[in-house]
C-alpha cells in the first residue's frame, strides 16, 4: 500500500512539476513574441522613417538641380543682355574717336578713351559670366577624345602672340610636337588654356615674360604657365577660383569667373587646375589631365583610303600625315557627288569626309553612302570646322566612325584610322583582307 501511495505522490509531483514547466515555457514564448511584435513594429517605423527622409533627400536634391539650372539661365540670359547696350556704347565710343568731322578735344578724347576702357571691361565681364553660367549646367557636355596637349598649347600661344606683342611680354611657348596625348575636349581643353595664358599675359608688366612648358607626369600630362604678375594679391591666391570672391589680380572683370569656369571644365574632364607662389613673385599655374598611352598605329600599305575634300592645302597636309605611315593610296574627290561615286567604284577601306564640302554636304553624302548597298558599312571617319557641342553630337548621331575637329589632333586622326582598318580587318588582327 505505501508503494502505491509512493507511486501516486510521484506521479502528482511530476505531473505538477510538468504544468509549472509547460506554463513557464508558454510565458517566455508570449514574452518572445510581444519582443518580436515590438521588435517588427520599431523595425517598420524606422523603415518608413528612412523611406521619408530619403524622399525628402531626392526632393531636396531636384530644388537643388532645378534651381541650378534656373541660376544657370538667368546668368546666361544676363550676359546676352548685357552685351546688346555694351556693344552700342562701345560702338559709339569708337565713333566718336574715328569722326574726322568734328575732332574731339583732348579732355574728350580722354573722356571717350575712358568709356572705351570700361565698355571693355563690361564686355569681358558678359562674357565670362556667359562662359561661367554655361559651365555650371547641369547639362553640360564634352566630347572626350585623344587631343594632343603640347600641340593644344602650342596653337593657342600662337593665337595669343599678338596680344602678348602689343603689352611687350616675350611669350615662350615649347616648340610644336606630337607626343603627350590626354583625354579632353578638344574645344574646351584650349578655351582652359587660352584663360590661363591670357591671364598670365595680362598681368604681367611690361618687358617680361609669360614661359609655358609641358611635361609627362606618372598617367597624367601637366601644362605649366609661368608668369611674375600676381605680387599685389599673392597672399590671397587660394581664392583665385572661387567665383565671385577670388582674385582677378586687378582685371577688369573683378572677378575670378573666368577661372573658376576653367577649373570646372578640367574637373569635368578628370584633371584639376593649381596655383602656387614663387619665390620671384610670380605665380605658377598648373593643369594636370589624364594621359593617353597611345598604341602604335601601322597603316597597311595595302589600304585604300578615299579623301573628300576641297580644299588643297588639306590635301596635302593629309598626304604629309599618311607618308609617317607607311604612304597608303590616297584617292581624292575634290565634291560630294565626286566622292560618292569614288566610293562605289574603289570600296575604300576607309572614307575621310570633309564635312563642309561644296553643294552636297559631308552629312549628305554620308546618308548616301548608307543607303547604297555597295558602300553601306564602309567606315567613314568625318573632319569638321564645326566644333561647338550640338555639331559633336549631329556628328555622332550621324554614324560616322569617329568625328574629328580642326584643327586636326595627330594623334585622334591616327586613332581612328586605327579603328576603322580594324573594322575591315586591316590593322593586324584576324581576318586580315587580301592585297587582292
Amino acid at each position: 500500500m505505501e508503494i502505491i501511495l509512493l507511486i501516486l505522490v510521484m506521479a502528482l509531483s511530476g505531473g505538477l512539476a510538468g504544468i509549472r514547466l509547460w506554463l513557464k515555457a508558454r510565458g517566455a514564448a508570449e514574452k518572445l513574441r510581444r519582443a518580436n511584435e515590438g521588435l517588427e513594429a520599431r523595425v517598420a517605423e524606422r523603415t518608413l522613417a528612412l523611406t521619408r527622409a530619403l524622399a525628402a533627400a531626392d526632393a531636396q536634391q531636384d530644388r537643388i538641380a532645378a534651381a541650378d539650372r534656373a541660376k544657370a539661365e538667368f546668368m546666361l540670359g544676363l550676359g546676352r543682355e548685357l552685351r546688346q547696350p555694351l556693344n552700342v556704347i562701345h560702338g559709339f565710343a569708337q565713333l566718336l574717336r574715328l569722326n574726322s568731322v568734328e575732332p574731339l578735344s583732348r579732355k574728350q578724347s580722354e573722356a571717350v578713351g575712358r568709356i572705351e576702357a570700361a565698355s571693355s571691361a563690361l564686355i569681358a565681364l558678359a562674357d565670362e559670366v556667359i562662359d561661367f553660367a554655361a559651365v555650371q549646367s547641369p547639362n553640360l557636355t564634352l566630347s572626350l577624345q585623344r587631343v594632343d596637349l603640347r600641340l593644344a598649347l602650342r596653337q593657342v600661344c600662337d593665337a595669343l602672340s599678338v596680344d602678348a606683342e602689343k603689352a611687350h611680354v616675350t611669350l615662350d611657348c615649347p616648340p610644336a610636337a606630337a607626343g603627350l596625348g590626354v583625354i579632353a575636349d578638344p574645344v574646351r581643353v584650349r578655351q582652359i588654356l587660352r584663360r590661363l595664358i591670357a591671364d598670365a599675359i595680362r598681368h604681367t608688366q611690361p618687358g617680361g615674360m609669360v614661359r609655358t612648358e609641358i611635361q609627362r607626369s606618372y598617367d597624367e600630362v601637366v601644362a605649366l604657365v609661368h608668369d611674375t604678375g600676381f605680387e599685389a594679391a599673392s597672399d590671397r591666391i587660394e581664392t583665385l577660383f572661387e567665383p565671385f570672391n577670388g582674385v582677378e589680380r586687378d582685371a577688369p572683370s573683378g572677378a575670378s569667373l573666368g577661372m573658376a569656369a576653367a577649373q570646372r571644365l578640367a574637373e569635368a574632364m578628370q584633371g584639376r587646375i593649381f596655383a602656387a607662389r614663387r619665390k620671384d613673385a610670380g605665380v605658377t599655374f598648373t593643369l594636370r589631365l589624364p594621359a593617353v598611352i597611345p598604341a602604335p598605329v601601322n597603316v597597311p600599305s595595302k589600304a585604300v583610303i578615299l579623301y573628300v575634300e576641297a580644299d588643297l592645302a588639306n590635301v596635302a597636309l593629309m598626304r604629309q600625315v599618311l607618308s609617317v605611315f607607311g604612304d597608303p593610296p590616297l584617292y581624292v574627290a575634290p565634291t560630294g557627288d565626286e566622292g560618292l561615286a569614288l566610293a562605289q567604284a574603289l570600296q575604300p577601306d576607309v572614307i575621310l569626309l570633309d564635312t563642309d564640302l561644296p553643294g552636297m554636304d559631308g552629312f549628305e553624302l554620308k546618308m548616301r553612302l548608307d543607303a547604297d548597298p555597295i558602300t553601306r558599312g564602309l567606315p567613314v571617319v568625318a573632319l569638321s570646322a564645326s566644333a561647338a557641342p550640338d555639331d559633336i553630337r549631329r556628328g555622332q548621331a550621324a554614324g560616322f566612325t569617329a568625328y574629328l575637329t580642326k584643327p586636326l589632333e595627330l594623334q585622334a586622326l591616327t586613332g581612328a584610322l586605327h579603328d576603322a582598318l580594324n573594322r575591315r580587318g586591316l590593322d593586324g588582327g584576324p581576318g586580315v583582307r587580301s592585297a587582292a
